[in-house]
């Protein structure tokens, strides 16, 4: 019965890590387009090795955004000096 129950409970997070970061990834680029004045399909997104980190281009600009997820509702914004 343990192993069922460990096998769920990893299932059911990892399953909610991939969600997150597509909602993540969402985030970065809205708050993106917004910040560029760019149409969110010419934003390029590429994840960085750190969690809800980002590296943003698009309409010749670029930023590093960090993202995150609290209660439900997603946001993102650039990090200053980047």
């Amino acid at each position: 019965m343990r192993p069922t129950l460990v096998a769920l409970l990893t299932g059911s997070l990892i399953g909610s890590l991939t969600g997150c970061a597509g909602k993540l990834d969402n985030a970065a680029r809205a708050q993106a387009a917004a910040d560029f004045k760019c149409p969110e399909d010419q934003v390029a997104l590429t994840r960085d090795e750190v969690y809800g980190k980002y590296h943003v281009t698009g309409c010749k600009q670029k930023g590093v955004y960090s993202a995150q997820c609290l209660m439900g509702k997603c946001s993102a914004e650039r990090l200053r000096g980047k």
